[in-house]
């Protein structure tokens, strides 16, 4: 059988004893199909031979020593390795794969005529045309046409590119790795240089432990979200209730999850609203009536308030109140409570309001934050081109340079759709599953916004998450490709605030995708006194530390 299998022509591929092992719980599944055949215009073929004498009987299938088969036959077992097969597909992300494949299975009697199977009966699960006898010999290469000819259920017919027969050969059938990735190295040597960075970062909290109230400033990346979470971490641990405030939903929702500590309350400062003045809606007048009166009373919940993203709080309403005055003074007036109060923020973040919290603005001192912590050297350089900065990005002295940022040149819905998909599929084929898609407008007005739902873009192998700028800021991701920069970005300090806190949010990988044409390349450039050659766009992502991606992916 293996050396006719070997006969066909070079389309085909053929594994043999093709095992999966899945482990559930503490149990350890094997799974393993005789043959199982590819071809990228055909399908998939599970293959279950079986020789020697085979006998059926008493709804058994038996082998000539009466012993019975496992797996209730060959039908049933070659059926059965199909689905895990599938199953095994669809985990090591081929679903738009399977959904384009044609997933079969069949069995093989080398050592029966087709004329003496012919006369049985056979059992329910059994079919003739999808058996393969003696008389295969010799013509297997048509006998499998034969069986791949056959409609199936689903009425899937096989459709894939190159790209996608390679992926079900790299992923599944046929995969190949050195167990010392130079790609996975870095990747290690990475987290483990951003750790230590973390770590010192953490450590600047001794300087601090005689203060009772401190605002923190910081560029994106500098660590602080690790140490607001350090410091309600250390004070849990000594039994004490803390408040921790940020005007993100999504932050909130993350560091709840990620960091549930006993005693430590994450809120928004609308959720605080409702939860303290029991409405289902915020009413900062009613808060502040309410923590004015708990100041009196002596009643406030928790013995210290920190809060980050502070530089988000400076809605009218929450400063016509003095909400950041009334939530530092119920923390640390009173002596006897021995609280504390901490603000970090970063002004260059500035996505949610118009304006600075007037507690920042006239506050005496500020400890600054200046090492980056979590971006590659090259991403947080162009982070900060994109914030209008001509300033290199201080960094710890073994920080990570990286690979320099690329962005990718499109004009309309397709071209931007098309280079996405392109761009994720380069990412995970790298090995990188963490990888967030984020608009520089709302999800309703991205040019993305059809292909998108309940903050996920539809991608063809499944989903991948998508949000926006304003709403991923306090958040990172290992990958983050930012979609929707067009002309309007560059020309506002807005526009240039939410480019960077998207940009600043990739750990390892960025891509960009700009909605712009030549001519407008060049007049951003022209205003800015930016030279440029005949290479418009190579020049134009060079100003921001950028680069032009391979040229497959690019659509210029």
């Amino acid at each position: 059988m293996f050396e006719e299998l070997n006969s066909l022509s070079d389309e085909y591929y053929v594994f043999h004893s093709f095992s999966i092992v899945t482990v559930s719980g503490s149990v350890i599944r094997e799974s393993e199909t005789d043959f199982v055949i590819f071809h990228p215009k055909k399908g998939i073929l599970c293959l279950e031979a079986k020789a020697g004498q085979i006998e059926y009987s008493d709804g058994y299938w038996l082998y000539g020593s009466g012993k019975k088969m496992k797996k209730d036959g060959p039908y049933n077992q070659a059926s059965s390795n199909k689905w895990k097969l599938k199953d095994y597909m669809i985990e090591h992300g081929l679903q738009y794969e399977f959904e384009h494949c044609k997933l079969m299975h069949a069995v093989w009697f080398p050592d029966v005529p087709q004329n003496i199977l012919c006369q049985k009966q056979l059992p329910s699960e059994a079919d003739l045309r999808i058996t393969l006898t003696a008389d295969s010999f010799g013509n297997i290469e048509a006998e499998i046409e034969r069986i791949f000819s056959l409609d199936i259920p689903a009425k899937i017919e096989t459709n894939l590119s190159e790209k996608d027969a390679k992926r079900i050969l790299e992923r599944v059938l046929a995969p190949s790795f050195n167990l010392i990735s130079l790609h996975e190295a870095e990747m290690e040597r990475t987290k483990n240089v951003f750790k230590k960075m973390l770590k010192e970062q953490v450590a600047l909290l001794n300087y601090l432990e005689e203060q009772n109230n401190a605002i923190i400033n910081g560029l994106a990346g500098t660590g602080k979200t690790v140490m607001a979470v350090e410091k309600a971490r250390l004070h849990s641990e000594k039994g004490e209730e803390v408040l921790f405030l940020c005007y993100n939903a999504f932050l909130k929702a993350y560091l709840k999850e990620a960091y549930g500590y006993a005693r430590v309350h994450y809120y928004t400062i609308d959720g605080l609203a409702c939860m303290l003045c029991e409405t289902k809606t915020p009413n900062y007048n009613l808060l502040k009536e309410k923590l004015e009166e708990m100041y009196c009373d002596g009643s406030f919940p928790y013995q210290h308030v920190i809060i980050d993203e502070g530089q988000d709080f400076g809605k009218v309403e929450a400063e016509e109140v003095e909400l950041i005055d009334l939530l530092k003074t119920n923390a640390i007036e009173n002596e006897n409570r021995q609280g504390t109060f901490y603000l970090f923020y970063d002004k260059n973040q500035m996505v949610q309001s118009d304006i600075i919290p007037r507690y920042i603005k006239d506050a005496d001192c500020k400890l600054t934050l200046y090492r980056n912590c979590r971006n590659t050297e090259n991403i947080a350089h162009t982070s900060l081109r994109l914030l209008g900065s001509d300033k290199m990005p201080k960094l710890h002295k073994d920080a990570v340079l990286g690979d320099i940022p690329e962005m990718v040149f499109c004009m309309g819905k397709e071209e931007t759709i098309s280079a996405l998909n392109r761009i994720i599929d380069r990412y995970l084929d790298e090995g990188y599953t963490n990888v967030t898609v984020l608009t520089c407008k709302t999800e309703n007005t991205s040019i993305i916004s059809d292909s998108c739902d309940d903050s996920k873009y539809r991608y063809k192998r499944g989903y991948i998450k998508f949000t926006t700028c304003r709403k991923f800021k306090g958040l990172e991701s290992d990958v983050i490709i930012v979609v929707d920069i067009d002309k309007k970005m560059f020309e506002s300090e807005q526009g240039e605030q939410i480019m960077y806190v998207g940009t600043s949010r990739a750990r390892y990988k960025l891509s960009c995708i700009v909605n712009m044409n030549e001519d407008d390349c060049k007049e951003l450039m022209e205003e800015r006194g930016i030279k440029y050659n005949r290479n418009i766009y190579k020049a134009f992502a060079t100003n921001f530390n950028a680069k032009l991606p391979p040229r497959e992916d690019n659509n210029i």
